[in-house]
């Protein structure tokens, strides 16, 4: 009797080997070895999703996105700290451990997976955590959340918020206003399939929908993030576009068509989309992270990352296969709202490259002073080579606009940061003063750690480096829950 066991052998491509190859361990560390001191302050919990791959893919080019998530967890309590990490059980999941193969095709392209699969969801939860009503949610921004347990990260399940959830899709990037505790969070591509509809929800802290409605874009365009302010939501429509024919046809689910351009819509948080107006940016841009949006008078403002390419490094130029990527800058996009002009002002505010953007969450949706990201500066230390998400980050940066003045993390030789998350250094410390937090790829060891900087004295070094005995997925984004917050 013969057994398959080509499920256990993982393609010889940039996304499956070295320092980005899928690590599959689900543990628990109790005490990780800590450099330095632990700030006293830090008693909480910091958790981030990964995109990490349970089985050979199905075709060997798969993309890094596509991977099964993984959620970390680091718990820190009196000075230790802890680590969990676990797969979170997905139909996909299960159905391809019970099979010990992959089932399921590319990314979102359910023509490519086995006949037994072709009508199940294929969402791998993989993006980011949400903090909602107490409850923990894995987010994947091409399926619905998954409840997992904040203690030990078992999956409790798909939601739809008790039938309050009418889309197939969640953003895995929903926003939370410091003054009332709403949640506002989107749906795109609402039916699970390309479209050009998008669907807007108001959540308010105790988890009830207090608004559910839809608006159509001038096409469907990949939506991975969106802007609000005290009295807006923004979204902008780039052009990362979806074709159901070419995606029945087994091409990647997105691709760049610089033929579009890129618009901007505004929405009033308390007339909804009725009231929507469109504003025209007249070239082909790429949104790519948002740091926050604010007012000035009449004025809205969208801080972002911005790149004049797609997300070449995923998806291909539909006119140029041979199309390098182009780094993101720090833009800032202003719409006069008191007119009838549908023009966009953009200046470039951080004039350093950039991504995973970060603010004081306790300031979002008015102006902030300072700016936290992922970044490289040859400065301070070469390039590292590229990886299935492009070049690695070397470096974290900050930006203090008020001081006009940029400050950076070297992380070391071959050693790479992801995204930055913020912590404060008290429920009342004035904006920006407390913890950057960051997972760190010590690329040499095979091995992750975590560190924690003064987020306003980054080239101080870290005051802390938890230490990982092994080494834990890339991952994409996480949160900060202090132990009050449980």
């Amino acid at each position: 009797m013969s057994h398959n066991n080509v499920g256990m052998q993982f393609p010889d491509e940039l996304t499956f080997k070295g320092y980005a190859a899928p690590v599959r361990i689900e543990g628990h560390v109790h005490d990780l070895e800590v450099i330095g001191s632990i700030p006293a302050e830090l008693e909480g919990t910091y958790y981030r999703n990964s995109a990490d791959h349970t089985y050979r893919p199905r075709h060997p080019n798969d993309i890094f996105l596509n991977g099964d998530g993984m959620v970390h967890m680091v718990r820190f309590e009196q000075g230790h700290a802890d680590l969990t990490t676990r797969f979170v059980r997905t139909k996909k999941f299960e159905l391809e451990r019970q099979a010990r193969r992959a089932l399921f095709g590319s990314y979102r392209n359910p023509f490519t997976s086995s006949d037994a699969v072709r009508e199940e969801d294929h969402n791998t939860a993989n993006t980011s955590v949400m903090l909602l009503n107490k409850k923990l949610y894995a987010l994947k921004e091409s399926g619905r959340p998954y409840e997992i347990h904040p203690d030990d990260l078992t999956t409790l399940g798909e939601t739809d918020f008790d039938g309050q959830l009418t889309s197939q899709t969640f953003t895995a990037h929903p926003k939370f206003d410091p003054k009332t505790g709403e949640c506002i969070a989107f749906a795109y591509n609402c039916e699970g399939v390309a479209s050009d509809e998008i669907e807007i929800y108001i959540i308010n802290k105790e988890g009830k929908f207090t608004r559910s409605e839809r608006f159509k874009a001038p096409y469907c365009s990949m939506v991975h993030d969106f802007l609000v302010s005290e009295n807006y939501i923004a979204f902008v429509i780039c052009p990362m576009v979806c074709d159901w024919d070419r995606v029945k046809q087994g091409e990647p689910y997105w691709h760049w068509d610089s033929s579009k351009t890129t618009h901007v819509g505004v929405i009033p948080r308390d007339r909804g989309v009725k009231a929507i107006r469109w504003f025209n940016v007249n070239k082909s841009v790429m949104q790519t992270h948002t740091f926050n949006a604010w007012e000035d008078g009449s004025k809205l403002i969208l801080d972002q990352f911005v790149t004049e390419s797609g997300w070449l490094s995923q998806f291909p130029d539909i006119h140029n296969p041979d199309a390098h990527e182009l780094p993101p800058f720090g833009e800032r996009w202003t719409v006069d709202l008191s007119n009838d002009s549908d023009s966009v002002e953009i200046k470039r505010f951080i004039n350093h490259i950039g991504e995973m953007p970060v603010i004081d969450a306790r300031f979002a949706m008015r102006r902030t002073r300072h700016f936290w990201f992922g970044t490289n500066n040859t400065e301070l230390g070469p390039m590292l080579e590229p990886g299935p998400k492009g070049p690695p980050f070397t470096c974290l940066g900050h930006f203090d606009e008020q001081e006009n003045k940029l400050d950076f993390y070297y992380a070391g030789p071959n050693s790479s940061p992801e995204e930055p998350c913020f912590v404060p250094r008290s429920p009342d410390a004035e904006e920006g003063d407390g913890w950057l937090l960051s997972m760190v790829g010590r690329r040499d060891e095979n091995r992750t750690d975590l560190v924690i900087l003064d987020a306003r004295n980054l080239s101080q070094g870290p005051v802390a480096i938890v230490k990982f005995p092994c080494r834990v997925h890339e991952g994409f984004h996480g949160i900060w829950v202090p132990s009050t917050q449980k």
